[in-house]
């Protein structure tokens, strides 16, 4: 949460903004690919299903020369697991933007949940620490850029590049292909480039099973989503009462970020 005062208990006490870090981070020493940090705040978007589509987008732009791309991931199921981030991931698989041919998701297992994230995230806390006061948004970016010994890439996201992806899937056509079908069940996913379905596996021992879970109208020529038009903002009066209790301990060019940062309407 920004700012970050630690030292001064009225900051610590104030309405701060929330900033998010959704990091891609290789498994093993990966020298090509170092970690990949999607930065935002909550007054340009939040952390709805489609903000985090619209960084794992930004991440598989990165990477869009990659032929074939394996992801970890924990179980949550509204961020991780849902109809929208499926459907993102044939739209995307199947578009001129990536060269991948495949995008394979495994999903932890409950109570097996240390990633290669836990880690970066730990060097990014400490990384916070040694930068003592972070007043802004460009305070909290250098200080996750100078994480992992400064081998890191981030992307700051723009109010344009989020998108608000929907759900486009049939739910009686699911239920007619496997009728037990639980999403929260789910292991493994994979999407394949020419193929408008997913595949998908209830533990890591059985076989690929197929799903064509797509409404009708949109295989073959799926719609982009629309890209997000207006930020979320931030409310007035909270920056007010923020600049009040910190801003005589705040430098003077620290405080244009949170004049200029666009207001909520409530």
């Amino acid at each position: 949460m920004l700012p970050r005062l630690e030292m001064f208990k009225k900051a610590i006490f104030a309405s701060r903004l929330i900033v998010y870090n959704e990091s891609f981070v290789p498994v093993g020493k990966i020298r090509d690919f170092p970690p990949f940090a999607v930065l935002w705040h909550e007054g340009i978007s939040g952390r709805h299903q489609e903000d985090i589509i619209s960084a794992f987008n930004a991440f598989l732009l990165h990477h869009r020369d990659v032929r074939n791309i394996t992801l970890w991931l924990d179980n949550c199921s509204s961020q991780n697991k849902n109809w929208a981030l499926f459907f993102f991931l044939v739209y995307i698989v199947n578009s001129t933007s990536i060269s991948a041919e495949t995008i394979h998701l495994n999903y932890f297992e409950p109570g097996h949940t240390f990633m290669s994230a836990d880690s970066f995230h730990h060097q990014v806390e400490e990384s916070l620490k040694r930068q003592v006061k972070t007043y802004d948004f460009a305070d909290f970016e250098k200080a996750v850029q100078s994480s992992n010994k400064g081998k890191v890439q981030i992307k700051s996201m723009k109010l344009n590049d989020f998108q608000l992806w929907k759900s486009l899937h049939s739910v009686s056509k699911i239920k007619k292909q496997d009728p037990s079908f639980t999403m929260s069940k789910i292991t493994e996913l994979m999407v394949k480039r020419t193929e408008f379905v997913m595949y998908y596996k209830r533990n890591f021992e059985e076989e690929w099973k197929k799903l064509d879970f797509l409404l009708k109208k949109h295989i073959g020529e799926m719609p982009t989503a629309p890209i997000k038009t207006a930020p979320n903002g931030f409310e007035r009066q909270k920056v007010e009462n923020l600049l009040k209790a910190v801003g005589s301990i705040m430098p003077g060019n620290r405080k244009e970020f949170w004049e200029k940062l666009p207001e909520k309407v409530i």
